[in-house]
């Protein structure tokens, strides 16, 4: 495929065709960048989302460019739309592979009100009363951001609040305490229920020994999510490169100038809005500073309401359990 066909297909109103297959293989610290137009791993989320909308095809020549991102996920298209939106800036979109090729199309599909691993009492004890308040009120505002973001996207949403279950005897006082914390001092409304409750109302889980609810919590579709970021995106102007990795980034009087196998983008600003498929070599800053991890997830074929309710599950919202390594699920 070469490159005016490419151009020719998006501006005809269809998605960039991948010019090679989906290879797992990537090692972040050994590969340059995580290919080239390499097309979308095979997941439940891409295989229900639909056709994958028009995007702006590879970068084809050297441009100059107000504002260039790096990665075309969640983070990137949606620094794209609050670019346009608040700021009128109509970004420039890089993507190694296709649109919302990496975790965003791989992931849980959970949306929770929640920052990093730890508890707001561990906010208070490493941080300080006054910025673990700040930090709850930027978790709330995130959600209520992320609804605006949604409100007009098809991403099959699933509201109503997050449960968290205890997996063991051990950890429900803990939870009450994080409740308790969580209503009188973050004025979140949070609340405990026992394991009977969680067994009866919830879901069947034999090794629940209760549960937190929290009032924020989303079950969405992550590849219908991704691809309504993405129109909405170039709805707003900013333009979306697949195909396009940076393999290199030099910055001279002021100027970024990054290089793709097309071409020389020139920016004025960099946003990195990439994740765990970042390459060691994007940029010397970013060296050693990112520790991918690994989440595997499965799907089922649809249930039955007879399967449905010999499972247990009684409610849609999203569920996480306290293990390290935790457990996360839905319905």
């Amino acid at each position: 495929m070469d490159a005016n066909a490419v151009l020719r297909d998006a501006t005809d109103g269809r998605a960039t065709a991948p010019s090679r297959p989906y290879d797992p293989a990537y090692d972040p610290l050994v590969s340059p960048t995580p290919g080239q137009g390499r097309d979308y791993a095979p997941t439940y989320w891409i295989g229900t989302a639909g056709e994958p909308p028009a995007d702006d095809g590879p970068i084809t020549h050297d441009i100059d460019v107000d504002v260039a991102i790096i990665g075309s996920g969640f983070t990137g298209l949606t620094t794209a739309i609050h670019l346009a939106q608040e700021y009128g800036i109509k970004a420039t979109v890089l993507e190694a592979n296709r649109s919302a090729w990496g975790c965003s199309t791989r992931n849980g599909g959970q949306a929770q009100c929640a920052s990093g691993r730890l508890k707001r009492s561990q906010w208070i004890d490493r941080y300080g009363l006054e910025d673990a308040l700040a930090l709850h009120r930027e978790c709330v505002d995130g959600m209520e951001t992320f609804k605006g973001l949604i409100a007009d996207i098809d991403c099959d949403p699933q509201p109503g609040g997050h449960l968290y279950i205890a997996h063991r005897p051990r950890i429900m006082p803990i939870l009450e305490k994080e409740a308790k914390l969580l209503r009188e001092t973050f004025k979140y409304d949070a609340r405990i229920f026992d394991a009977a409750t969680v067994k009866n109302e919830w879901i069947g889980d034999t090794e629940a020994c209760g549960a937190m609810h929290e009032p924020e919590g989303i079950g969405i579709h992550a590849g219908k999510l991704a691809f309504g970021y993405l129109k909405k995106a170039r709805a707003l102007g900013a333009t979306v490169h697949p195909a396009s990795p940076v393999q290199g980034w030099e910055t001279r009087n002021g100027v970024h100038y990054l290089t793709t196998p097309g071409g020389v983008v020139r920016a004025r600003a960099v946003g990195v809005c990439t994740g765990g498929y970042t390459s060691n070599h994007l940029h010397r800053e970013l060296k050693n500073r990112l520790l991918p991890i690994l989440s595997n997830s499965i799907v089922t074929r649809p249930l039955t309401a007879q399967e449905i309710e010999a499972c247990g599950l009684r409610t849609t919202q999203v569920i996480t359990d306290t293990r390290i390594l935790r457990h996360y699920y839905r319905l």
